[in-house]
């Protein structure tokens, strides 16, 4: 087991107790939930002894990434209440900043444990799809090429992304880039035949998936900034069309900030119906600081016009916006205290939710190899206040919730309070 490098944190910040009665109009599982990819998880040899590679989805890229050192982690938990959690996050488990939670199998049951203590349960592992017992053309697993959460269907277009190709302009919460090349991988791209066969198995499983996502690392190289970027989607996208008869089919796109002219060449020459840009950080001068590259390449007021006008073309409740939320705190160039931060931010997400764009903001934690990874996260108290607010501005703007929700995601822990829309 591994424990917290400053041994006094508990004693700084609001416990998982304390933030839960202060919040009572918040479930308290939701709270457990935001603490979890806060501080990270360790398993137990119970619970190891649980996870089942030939049932459950199990993420494995080396003994170096993950708890325990083991040889696999699941994919995701299924909380009781029929939503998701992503469970193979990677945090700093030689030198964490906080102690993570323990999942353990406890009397024939999944549960959560914190020093010593059940906080909580839940209904088990993520069981895989069929395709990902099933290899493509070439010999290797389908699941290379395809990803799957339990009802959407994942790929990673971009494996690289060249906002890093001058090193001190990558994002710097960002573990993507470093990580890959560390891999000592040279293909960008997979082989659109190899994703196709992924996508032909996949969809022989009736009823499994309702949404198809895409999203990669920048590419800023073509005539326009991102145009190459936007043919890679774009030639992804028909291929995936390909398996539906109609014009549209239920489909999400993450990439950089389009203009309106690539915007509108992506709604029209594809059965796109969401498309995502990320603000990443909600705050002109952070974001600067942080995510130097897309500063300089285009900047953040630029990025924000672009994300507001998309809202034209692919229609109000069709378009949405994440941040890494917490990175505003990062220090020496951070928010001075998490009170300034709050006042800030809310009034900056304000200013996009108002225009139809709801947000799925992702909780920081600093990840090793990303610039950001000897730094300390906000406070449960700080990511439980910010995200209520964006729930009460997304039920005061947006009348028509988009379906990146609970059903689907996993890893916005905010899109579970649309449960009760």
């Amino acid at each position: 087991m591994i424990v917290a490098r400053d041994k006094e944190w508990r004693k700084k910040e609001p416990s998982l107790d304390d933030v839960v009665k202060k919040y009572q109009d918040m479930p308290a599982s939701w709270i457990l939930k935001v603490d979890i990819q806060r501080r990270g998880l360790w398993y137990s040899p119970n619970a190891v002894a649980k996870i089942n590679p030939a049932i459950h989805a199990v993420h494995q890229d080396g003994k170096d990434l993950f708890r325990n050192n083991v040889d696999f982690v699941p994919e995701g938990l299924i909380w009781n209440d029929g939503s998701y959690l992503i469970a193979n996050f990677d945090f700093d488990q030689k030198n964490p900043a906080r102690d993570p939670y323990v999942i353990d199998y406890i009397d024939g049951k999944y549960v959560i444990v914190d020093e010593g203590k059940i906080v909580g349960d839940f209904q088990g592992y993520w069981e895989k799809p069929d395709f990902y017992n099933k290899k493509a053309s070439n010999g290797q697993p389908l699941s290379t090429y395809v990803q799957a959460r339990p009802q959407r269907i994942e790929v990673s277009v971009n494996k690289y992304c060249h906002f890093w190709d001058c090193p001190s302009e990558g994002c710097k919460y960002c573990p993507l880039t470093p990580s890959y090349k560390a891999s000592g991988a040279t293909e960008e791209q997979d082989d659109i035949k190899y994703m196709r066969e992924a996508f032909a198995e996949a969809f022989k499983q009736r009823g499994r998936f309702t949404q198809v996502l895409l999203t990669g690392g920048s590419i800023l190289s073509g005539k326009e900034l991102f145009d190459d970027e936007l043919e890679s989607y774009i030639r992804v996208l028909k291929m995936i069309g390909e398996f539906f008869s109609g014009k549209r089919f239920p489909s999400q796109l993450i990439s950089s900030a389009f203009n309106e002219r690539q915007l509108e060449k992506l709604y029209n020459e594809t059965g796109l119906t969401m498309y995502t840009t990320d603000i990443e950080v909600f705050n002109r001068e952070k974001f600067k600081w942080i995510c130097p590259g897309k500063a300089n390449k285009l900047g953040y007021d630029e990025w924000k016009r672009r994300l507001i006008a998309s809202v034209d073309i692919f229609g109000k409740g069709n378009v949405t916006s994440g941040a890494v939320l917490g990175t505003e705190l990062a220090t020496p160039n951070g928010f001075d205290s998490e009170d300034e931060a709050f006042e800030n931010v809310v009034e900056e997400a304000e200013s996009i939710i108002s225009h139809g764009i709801a947000l799925a903001a992702n909780i920081w934690r600093p990840t090793p190899k990303s610039i950001f990874q000897n730094q300390i996260s906000p406070t449960l108290d700080y990511y439980v206040r910010v995200y209520r607010e964006f729930d009460k501005l997304q039920r005061k703007y947006i009348t028509n919730p988009y379906n990146d929700d609970f059903r689907r995601c996993g890893a916005h822990v905010g899109l579970d309070l649309m449960r009760t829309y």
